[in-house]
């Protein structure tokens, strides 16, 4: 039986292919990984190293902390906090060179008598709302902020951009764009060239980028989360989640199973136990609809999806015992389970499937090098 009750492996050299591909496909572009909430929860420090490692050009985060940390692990490369700020850790941004977004104009005051207190510059982005409503300035107050920030003596303009809600209707990217060219024009008219323009996400940059901007935020297509994006086929999964059979029963019909009693047995079935649950990622939402796979086949969940377990039916799968794997992630065999299949099963977006692995997952950050060294010296 393996150590691990359940683990999840991320290779690290298809993050590298991944950015590889990103960088044929828009040549022309400044890359922002985006690699906030742990990376999607694929392992932020480990994923940077290696993004840096390649000469990404930006890291993005959600939080100051997240930032903080990056910098904390040694992590050199520029690094943009795309959220909301926290006050009391704006020294520490300002000493460690991060990059901030500006949502509101009562920022900018508070950033600048910071950067001034401590006598350092600070390197700002605006974020322009031009349709999601949710944080940044107003359009056609915009120019007006950057020329704030432009006058004060401690704060850079390096960027300026806007969030686009839906990345699959053209017509109102189309829109948003115009929107933020419009005010990069009037920028220019005065003097002022932010050096980042960004707007496009994976789904719009791979369709067509913004001729005008010269940076992109890309978050599903560096993990390989990426099935319904354009050019899918250019990214691959980099993360497969696995746990193991535990426990093995043989049930007669009639036998109720789980919590609540959500499912009967209808005949002699054989029933497996699994070591992870709703607390380690895998939804309860997948109770009596989800499916894994074993020894290359699929095999539904049956009854409720717990805490620390999952049931699941495999009487149809010769030779099962306990410690066979599981895959509830990724390959086996010709078979294969991929997050937008999960988000569909438990009606959540692809990103929370990665994003709710929870920290029982022992997650092992492969690379092919390492594996080879590893078979050479066993």
């Amino acid at each position: 039986m393996k150590p691990q009750r359940a683990w999840a492996t991320i290779d690290l050299d298809l993050v590298s292919d991944n950015l590889r591909n990103l960088r044929d496909l828009l040549p022309e572009k400044k890359i922002l990984a985006v690699v906030k909430a742990d990376a999607y929860g694929h392992g932020s420090i480990p994923i940077s190293r290696r993004l840096e490692a390649e000469g990404i050009d930006y890291l993005g985060v959600g939080t100051s902390r997240e930032a903080l940390e990056l910098r904390g692990a040694g992590i050199s490369s520029p690094v943009l906090v795309l959220g909301a700020l926290v006050e009391p850790e704006l020294d520490l941004l300002i000493e460690e060179g991060v990059s901030v977004t500006v949502h509101s104009p009562g920022r900018i005051d508070i950033l600048q008598e910071a950067a001034r207190r401590l006598d350092q510059p600070m390197a700002i982005h605006l974020l322009i709302d031009t349709g999601m409503s949710r944080l940044g300035v107003s359009a056609d107050q915009a120019a007006q902020h950057a020329r704030t920030i432009d006058r004060c003596s401690h704060l850079r303009l390096e960027g300026i951009g806007t969030h686009l809600p839906s990345p699959w209707d053209l017509n109102e990217v189309a829109r948003q764009r115009a929107l933020l060219e419009e005010i990069v024009r009037e920028l220019a008219a005065v003097g002022i060239h932010p050096p980042l323009i960004h707007i496009d996400a994976s789904a719009s940059a791979l369709q067509s980028p913004a001729p005008h901007a010269n940076m992109v935020r890309i978050g599903g297509a560096i993990y390989g989360l990426s099935d319904k994006l354009p050019k899918a086929d250019s990214f691959r999964p980099i993360l497969t989640l696995k746990s193991q059979i535990v426990y093995l029963r043989d049930h007669p019909p009639g036998q109720s199973i789980g919590y609540g009693g959500t499912y009967t047995t209808s005949r002699n079935c054989r029933l497996a136990t699994i070591p992870i649950g709703y607390h380690d990622g895998f939804p309860s939402t997948l109770s009596n609809r989800g499916e894994v796979l074993v020894r290359g086949r699929r095999v539904p969940v049956v009854g409720r999806v717990t805490m620390d377990y999952t049931v699941i039916d495999v009487t149809e799968v010769e030779g099962t015992v306990v410690g066979d794997e599981v895959t509830l992630l990724g390959r086996d065999g010709s078979e294969r389970i991929d997050v937008e299949e999960i988000a569909l099963w438990c009606g959540i977006v692809p990103y929370e499937v990665t994003c709710l692995l929870g920290r029982r997952i022992l997650r092992h950050h492969r690379t092919r090098i390492a594996d080879e060294l590893e078979l050479e010296g066993s």
